[in-house]
């Protein structure tokens, strides 16, 4: 009887992960590996501010799990995931539902023999009265495409009424920052398309930052080049600010100043999806997180894994492993190979976590990082159109762990053409 390798989340290191196990695996017949995930449609998470704002169309970027299933030899099964029972060796599925709330699937039960949690991370609240309530948590596709009918929908309005907008964005963040210039970008761009009563003094970005700086995880010079770069396009900068209050006019600070935003979104911390509260039967933290050893295994079992965002992985500094993309990339690499290993009745080999820097999108503006690791010792601070340059690449070595080498190629090849008979922004 075939073996079953389950993972649940098709984020990029889910995604990667079955990419590289159903190629090795899927097409022999004694191991099935199965991809869940409750949507349909893959977008790499860090371009989820591009969707927002309409950049991007999720139609041309985005990856369709069945097809690419299909080819790539896994199984995709569409389901949000409700509970693990470890001892029974089942995860159960929610129904699926249709527009008006009918049930399509009944929930389901699904066996495995290897489990793999890669259900990714949402931003964290932090309890914030209101915040859950008013503000689009920018974590998933279905919350881009929220902000992209609430961006559109002003838009609208402010073409005829010449009034104004005004955005609020909590955490400074790389998404916040990212979000706030591609906006910048996008209401210089819209009077291409017919906007012609709109300009950039009609629209208000707010960045609220609990720190004194933005870009508050990365280097001093990285976060005072980008700071400098987004006073310039006029977005006001609120740093050393912690909300205490969302309501439907804005944030309200600890100082009890009113920040107005009609849109709202919420882009601080980062913690694991609710649904984690409830597999009861795993080492769960406080942040929703599943606590690992340092081969990825759920601690307490040996058929259960977890990566990315949702797990809680202590490196040898004490420190958890950060929540980035490298980080996932990283994990999901050293798994597939784990999981090799561990067929073969192998010893698995620990995670070792490598720190190359970190790059940020500025829009069309610029972008800044910096490089660590083998470049040079130290780190090595780079802008503008090589730290461009390098930030692009790191989206088709995620199209890489994807497709492979040739075809990751070939398919965004295949986007450039598309995207250059299609209207740059996504008007709808």
């Amino acid at each position: 009887m075939a073996q079953k390798i389950v993972i649940v989340g098709g984020g990029a290191a889910g995604l990667a992960l079955a990419s590289r196990l159903g190629r090795k695996f899927g097409h022999q017949g004694d191991i099935e590996v199965c991809l869940i995930d409750k949507n349909t449609i893959h977008i790499w998470k860090p371009k989820l501010h591009e969707v927002a704002v309409g950049v991007i169309d999720q139609s041309i970027e985005g990856l369709q799990y069945r097809d690419h299933g299909l080819k790539n030899g896994y199984q995709y099964i569409c389901g949000a995931i409700t509970g693990c029972d470890p001892q029974q060796k089942v995860i159960t599925l929610a129904p699926v539902l249709n527009d008006e709330g009918d049930v399509i699937i009944g929930e389901r039960s699904i066996g495995y023999d290897h489990l793999v949690l890669a259900v990714g991370g949402v931003s964290n609240s932090f309890n914030t009265k209101g915040a859950e309530d008013n503000c689009i948590f920018l974590d998933s596709l279905n919350s881009a495409n929220r902000f992209h009918d609430k961006l559109l929908d002003a838009l609208l309005q402010l073409n005829e009424t010449q009034d104004s907008v005004s955005i609020g964005i909590v955490g400074a963040g790389a998404t916040g920052v990212e979000l706030a210039a591609e906006l910048h970008h996008v209401i210089e761009s819209v009077s291409q398309y017919g906007y012609r009563s709109i300009s950039k003094q009609h629209l208000h970005i707010h960045l609220i930052e609990a720190a004194d700086k933005v870009l508050p995880q990365l280097p001093e010079q990285v976060s005072f080049r980008a700071q400098s770069v987004l006073s310039k396009l006029g977005i006001k900068l609120h740093l050393s600010v912690q909300v205490k209050e969302v309501t439907k006019q804005g944030f309200i600070t600890k100082d009890d100043e009113l920040i107005e935003a009609s849109i709202k979104v919420w882009a601080a911390g980062v913690k694991g999806p609710k649904v984690m509260e409830q597999f009861t039967a795993l080492p769960i933290t406080g942040r929703n997180q599943v606590q690992v050893d340092d081969c990825m295994r759920v601690k307490g079992f040996d058929n259960i894994y977890a990566l990315g965002d949702c797990a809680e992985l202590i490196q040898e500094s004490g420190k958890p492993v950060p929540p980035r993309a490298q980080a996932a990339a990283q994990m999901a690499e050293t798994l597939y190979n784990n999981i090799c290993l561990k067929l073969k009745g192998q010893a698995e080999k620990p995670f070792i976590y490598k720190d190359y820097g970190s790059l940020v999108s500025l829009s069309r503006f610029s972008a800044v990082g910096n490089l660590m690791g083998n470049l040079r010792s130290g780190t090595f601070f780079v802008e503008g159109h090589l730290a461009r340059i390098m930030y692009i690449s790191l989206y088709q070595k995620h199209l890489i762990s994807l497709y492979g080498w040739f075809s990751a190629l070939v398919y965004r090849f295949a986007q450039k053409l598309l995207r250059w008979k299609r209207p740059k922004l996504k008007l709808h």
